[in-house]
């Protein structure tokens, strides 16, 4: 039976997920939830949810794929957290599904896993050369102005890791639940 992680941080944005949980659900996919404290998260939009489990206690073995959306915190701790980076780094080596929005696919770039892959992201490169990131190691990302200016691109599909940006978080779940070999529903979620 597939299983797949969802990983909890302050600011977590969960408007981005929904339509990959709901479309999860219904496939009767178990959903479990990591952190790296056992404790509830609130999110962006003031939802809290309960942590399961926290972060050592993901066996990558157990789950097919992992998801991780976008925060709205400014340099949050979640995106230094070294057992964060170790487990994706896992879920890639494995080649399991690996699902980042918004600012997420951060998390993944911060973990190593794409270096030479392309990817979009919900910011600019500028603003990550401000903080420290070097602008030559950031071309294979496509900014949130460039997203912008290609509305039709709503995720980028590379291997078994997909990243997108909030305005395609319908497409980019609908493609998970391909790449999961899950039905999707298409009508359901207004495409």
């Amino acid at each position: 039976m597939k299983q797949i992680a969802v990983i909890l941080y302050e600011g977590y944005c969960l408007c981005e997920i929904t339509v990959a949980l709901e479309m999860l659900r219904m496939a009767d996919i178990p959903v479990t939830y990591f952190g790296v404290e056992k404790k509830a998260y609130r999110s962006e939009e003031g939802i809290v949810l309960q942590c399961e489990h926290t972060l050592d206690e993901l066996d990558v073995d157990g789950y097919d794929g992992i998801l991780l959306s976008g925060f709205m915190e400014e340099n949050p701790t979640i995106l230094k957290n070294e057992l964060l980076k170790e487990k994706l780094r896992i879920f890639d080596q494995q080649k399991k599904v690996i699902g980042a929005i918004s600012i997420a696919p951060l998390l993944l770039y911060n973990a190593g896993i794409l270096k030479d892959r392309p990817f979009m992201c919900a910011t600019n490169k500028q603003d990550l050369v401000e903080e420290g990131y070097a602008l030559s190691c950031l071309q294979n990302m496509i900014d949130w102005d460039a997203c912008c200016a290609e509305e039709d691109l709503k995720f980028i599909r590379h291997e078994h890791i997909i990243t997108s940006v909030i305005y395609g978080f319908r497409e980019w779940a609908m493609e998970i639940g391909r790449m999961l070999d899950i039905p999707v529903y298409p009508k359901s979620f207004g495409l």
